[in-house]
């Protein structure tokens, strides 16, 4: 008997407990869910227009919890503000993956899903101005109606709003142009859409304005439904079904280690509250490590930039809006004798030549009215040394954020400007040639015939001693002239060539540097092809550096616009020395065959209107006091190719030939 009621009780206890079990799965199997999910969120949440449904990741989601939880589902499709106002009012239980910022976690509890979107602008590939929300004002910028746009923007003024009924809508607006900036709550989508519609004006720029998670939302007061979704939330992701759903909509897989814990976290809730304090102070720590790391990169990115300026070539001055210098770099100081304490809040133009003054305080002023500018000024060094320089300047931010400051990059063009007057002697020169020549060739003449006359005179027995004492005079001022002409002649003759170590790839990258000016208006391409990296020989640098302008600019006067002109350098070895072969080749217009004999000569030119015809003359006084060969390789309409051969050593003198092979052309 007594084992007999014993028995019953045991089957009555197995009856509750599978009942037990069994009752909330029956209560579950007949509740229905009813799930909100944004309109027009590709790809999580969208209706389908060809399948005439809601479709996308939240909408399989949702359908994954509601069958783990053994409930039927409804799907409501709203706006963003109307999923908060419906969950609100209970006209739905549970919002899935919505984008809930700061402002949108309160009165809702939340169950993040692992998933971040960012918040980002979008703008017409016309505007070039916008990269921050700082840049908004001035601007027409489109929102979509009922998307919450909470802490997104806080400039407001003089910013032009324009509301859309879609995203998509939205979209087209900024590719038409008719807004220029759509502030999209998810870039995923916003591309998504751009890529759907074939959008082509569109551009994202700038960093995230925030990046949100996706989470489920539930009333706070529903803590039951909330447990139900965490349970099968875990079981979805325990069964990797969560990984294909996320592969499927987002193409990639995802893991989940970091919720792992958080759903572990649910069911020991009381441990969490115990352990709360040790945690504070481990963050606190790793705060305080975080901030040094912090702190140490950007000492390390200031030091950085500073070697930058330090190192750079060129003075840098950066300067106040009172025209005070703040800073300058190493090369500056050194350059112009000052060190920090001397060259601080020093005025900029008490640095320059005292003729330069005024014209620095008046482009300072307009660098920073225009916020660029550029000027060549003359620096006098605490010596008294004037150095020629190009300065560049731009507006910069100061460190206060509040006042503007111009950095000023000074070039020093001291050596340019000395070649720029060789040059221009050079020139005065060729003038006083040709006006030497004319003289010698107007006055030699009569001289000679006048001094010819006199001795047939002299030498007659006729002529009375008067006569004869003044034709005596007559002879010495004929010879007299003479010799004034031959001295106005030889000071046009070059000087001797003072020979020290040059590099001839130097002396070329200087001589194109100093032509770029005309290579540039006529866009002409320079090509150059040396064979060893350093070329040294001993020579007259100022010489041979005024042999390569003539030649180049020869070429640049005889090509068209866009041309090229290719610069050659090859080490030969001959006759038991070394020489080097230059070649100039360009592709104009070439030399006519009756031309080639007088080439060389002094005064010949091919041109009619302009020249003087002592390039190439020049040119071969300076290969031969070098004891090098200069030759021309020319065809009419085809081009020019002028070959200059130096010995690496001063072993013999060279001449300047013509062969059938070769033929020349002066260009000037």
């Amino acid at each position: 008997m007594y084992i007999k009621r014993y028995c019953c009780r045991i089957i009555i206890i197995l009856l509750v407990i599978v009942f037990g079990s069994l009752s909330p799965a029956i209560l579950a199997a007949k509740r229905t869910l009813n799930v909100g999910v944004p309109r027009s969120l590709p790809p999580f949440s969208f209706i389908d227009t060809e399948e005439g449904g809601l479709r996308g990741f939240s909408v399989d989601l949702a359908v994954l919890l509601a069958g783990n939880m053994g409930a039927r589902i409804d799907l409501f499709a709203m706006d963003d503000l109307d999923l908060k106002n419906a969950l609100n009012d209970g006209r739905i239980d549970l919002v899935s993956c919505v984008p809930v910022g700061d402002g949108g976690k309160e009165g809702f509890n939340l169950i993040e899903t692992g998933i971040t979107v960012d918040r980002k602008f979008f703008v017409n590939k016309s505007c070039l101005t916008i990269t921050c929300e700082k840049d908004l004002p001035g601007h027409t910028v489109v929102l979509v109606k009922g998307v919450d746009y909470a802490n997104l923007y806080t400039y407001s003024d003089n910013i032009n709003f324009i509301v859309a009924d879609s995203r998509q809508e939205a979209l087209a607006m900024v590719d038409s142009g008719r807004a220029q900036v759509y502030i999209s709550t998810c870039s995923l989508t916003a591309l998504y859409l751009i890529q759907k519609n074939g959008f082509k004006n569109i551009k994202e720029v700038g960093l995230p304005i925030e990046s949100v998670p996706l989470a489920l939302a539930v009333r706070s007061n529903n803590a039951e439904l909330l447990t139900e979704l965490s349970v099968s939330f875990g079981k979805i992701l325990e069964n990797k079904s969560y990984d294909l759903l996320y592969r499927k909509w987002l193409g990639q897989g995802v893991r989940f280690s970091a919720w792992e814990k958080y759903i572990k976290a649910i069911f020991f809730v009381l441990a969490l509250i115990a352990s709360a304090l040790l945690i504070f102070i481990f963050w606190n720590r790793l705060l305080k490590r975080k901030v040094q790391e912090i702190a140490n990169d950007l000492k390390r990115s200031e030091q950085k930039y500073r070697d930058l300026i330090e190192s750079s070539p060129e003075m840098i001055h950066l300067v106040s809006s009172d025209c005070k210098v703040k800073l300058a770099n190493k090369n500056a100081l050194e350059r112009l004798g000052y060190n920090e304490e001397e060259i601080s809040s020093t005025e900029l133009s008490s640095l320059v030549a005292p003729e330069h003054r005024s014209a620095m305080d008046s482009f300072l002023e307009l660098v920073f009215q225009k916020g660029f500018g550029n000027k060549e000024f003359v620096f006098r060094a605490k010596d008294g040394e004037r150095i020629n320089v190009e300065m560049i300047a731009t507006t910069v931010k100061g460190l206060d954020k509040i006042e503007d400051l111009a950095c000023c990059f000074s070039r020093d063009i001291t050596k340019r400007k000395r070649l720029e007057e060789e040059l221009i002697q050079s020139e005065r020169l060729a003038i006083m040639g040709q006006t030497a020549a004319g003289i010698a060739h107007e006055i030699n003449n009569p001289l000679g015939i006048i001094l010819a006359n006199t001795e047939d005179l002299m030498s007659t027995a006729e002529v009375t001693e008067d006569m004869r004492i003044t034709l005596g005079t007559i002879e010495r001022n004929a010879i007299r002239a003479g010799k004034i002409i031959e001295d106005l002649l030889s000071f046009t003759r070059p000087n001797p060539p003072e020979k020290v170590p040059i590099d001839l790839v130097e002396l070329i990258d200087a001589s194109l540097l100093f032509l770029k000016q005309k290579l540039r208006q006529k866009q002409i391409n320079v090509e150059k092809h040396i064979t060893p990296e350093k070329v040294a020989f001993q020579g007259d640098e100022n010489k041979i550096q005024q042999l390569l302008i003539n030649l180049i600019l020869n070429s640049i006067k005889a090509v068209s616009e866009g041309d090229t002109i290719k610069i050659r350098v090859i080490l030969d070895d001959r006759d038991s020395a070394k020489w080097i072969r230059l070649e100039i080749e360009d592709t104009g217009e070439g030399i006519p065959t009756e031309d080639l004999p007088k080439i060389f000569d002094p005064f010949f030119t091919a041109r009619k209107t302009k020249g003087f015809g002592l390039g190439l003359f020049i040119c071969t006084r300076i290969v031969e006091e070098h004891g090098g060969v200069i030759r021309v390789r020319s065809n009419l309409g085809t081009g020019t190719l002028m070959i200059v051969e130096l010995p690496m050593q001063d072993t013999h003198k060279g001449d300047c030939s013509i062969t059938p092979e070769f033929q020349g052309q002066e260009v000037q």
